[in-house]
């Protein structure tokens, strides 16, 4: 098999997390193989998940944006683009968090207004 890759990968062992339709849906994933260029992950169910994702290694605090190249069995290939690191967004444990407070805000605020309409 002719291998197309630009730079050598290493292999890995690390826990990643695909990340996608801004931060509403994620895949927790383990990440096999990496370099700065492209990533191989192992996924329950890779035909899930869209071509363009976010991989999250919270191990090294680093994020890429990437595109999926190719899907086999419980398995997929990255084309990673330049890192960056979670300094300026939010944590991505603290954004599930907060939307799922921000949920239940709004369910709280539906049932007062259906309590004032009834007095």
């Amino acid at each position: 098999m002719f291998d197309r890759r630009c730079t050598a990968r290493r292999r890995v062992y690390y826990g990643g997390r695909l990340v996608f339709q801004a931060r509403a849906s994620t895949f927790d994933c383990i990440v096999r193989n990496f370099s700065g260029n492209g990533a191989q992950v192992e996924v329950e169910n890779p035909a899930a998940v869209p071509d363009t994702v976010e991989l999250m290694i919270p191990r090294q605090g680093i994020s890429y944006f990437g595109r999926i190249v190719w899907r086999l069995e419980n398995m997929a290939g990255l084309v990673l683009e330049t890192p960056r690191r979670h300094v300026d967004s939010l944590p991505l444990d603290i954004a599930l968090r907060l939307r799922a407070t921000e949920r239940v805000n709004r369910q709280l605020r539906t049932q007062l207004s259906d309590l004032r309409s009834q007095f």
